[in-house]
């Protein structure tokens, strides 16, 4: 396991040195579908320097290049595709699907190579809110899926992309996150109570339950400082101690916060205000809040960093655009 995450950390160009923390502002906005709907999900794969955001009207997941943020690839999924995650050890993006009209949802496997979907594996869900959450370990090739009508995550291994199994949760789950050194599943809670349910990646066990208010959405981890980040529909950012399962602390975003992610080179974290058009972004060093950006997004989404260049994307949820930072 050791080798494994030097082999992660090295690959994600971690380093333990603390780069210069500056204010960030927009370096530029890409626009992916030509007013073909909103943007659906972002992710990105700094092993590649390529980043990934679903575009639902047009069926397709829109390819960006993170040196020139051109458009470099476009494709074909054959159904919408919302949240994308990403494993930057085999090249791998996946995208969840649902389609309400035939209660059926799956999740799409595309290789970074060929830019061409390699399969679809099948979930069973529900017809009311379907998969709500995605996330990778690239240490174990394991992915995983919150399936909100249900009340369980669903494991999928990545090399046989066969549902591993189904793992139930006390409060109807949202987001879900991973932390790939510590090997600790994370599932937002978003029904009520409110929690985060903290599993052990290796046994699906459930290891604690870290209380906190209904309205419990999407969440981000730090491996570097054993970190959890949760937004919370109040207009918060919940922070807690990975390594104690406690909250730390709780500070204020802008209405709504929707999406949430980490630079692990500075430790910022980046929170998508979805209903204030702006971005919270964060010192997870110090807890404090460093700026309020305003963005030009309607409603911003979900948030990805490229740790190849510290660049963080942002998906509108009301047009065909992602806005790119700079720091």
């Amino acid at each position: 396991m050791k080798k494994a995450i030097l082999s992660l950390a090295s690959l994600v160009l971690f380093t333990l040195s603390t780069f210069p923390v500056r204010a960030d502002s927009v370096l530029t906005t890409i626009e992916i579908g030509n007013g073909s709907g909103g943007t659906g999900g972002v992710a990105a794969n700094p092993a590649t320097n390529k980043i990934y955001a679903s575009l639902s009207g047009t069926n397709e997941i829109v390819v960006i290049d993170g040196k020139t943020q051109a458009i470099a690839a476009r494709i074909g999924v054959g159904s919408p595709v919302g949240r994308l995650a990403v494993n930057l050890k085999t090249n791998r993006i996946y995208g969840i699907s649902c389609d309400f009209n035939t209660e059926s949802c799956s999740i799409v496997v595309v290789d970074g190579r060929t830019n061409s979907v390699t399969t679809t594996i099948p979930v069973v869900s529900g017809i009311t809110l379907g998969l709500q959450g995605l996330a990778v370990n690239p240490v174990t090739n394991l992915i995983y899926a919150s399936d909100a009508d249900n009340q369980q995550y669903i494991v999928i291994d990545g090399e046989t992309n066969t549902v591993e199994t189904r793992v139930l949760v006390f409060s109807q789950p949202a987001g879900i996150a991973v932390n790939p050194k510590t090997n600790r599943v994370n599932v937002v809670g978003g029904g009520f109570p409110g929690g985060i349910q903290v599993f052990d990646g290796a046994t699906n066990t459930q290891v604690a339950i870290i209380p906190e208010d209904f309205g419990t959405e999407e969440i981000a981890t730090n491996f570097r400082l054993n970190r959890i980040y949760v937004t919370n529909d109040d207009g918060s950012l919940i922070v807690a101690d990975g390594a104690t399962n406690q909250n730390i602390t709780q500070l204020p975003t802008g209405t709504f916060p929707h999406g949430v992610d980490v630079n692990l080179l500075n430790n910022k974290v980046y929170v998508s205000n979805e209903n204030s058009g702006n971005m919270t972004i964060i010192d997870g060093n110090t807890n404090q809040v460093l700026q309020t950006l305003p963005i030009p997004a309607t409603s911003p989404g979900t948030v990805a960093v490229n740790l190849a260049t510290s660049l963080t994307y942002v998906a509108d949820f009301s047009s065909d655009k992602v806005v790119v930072l700079q720091p």
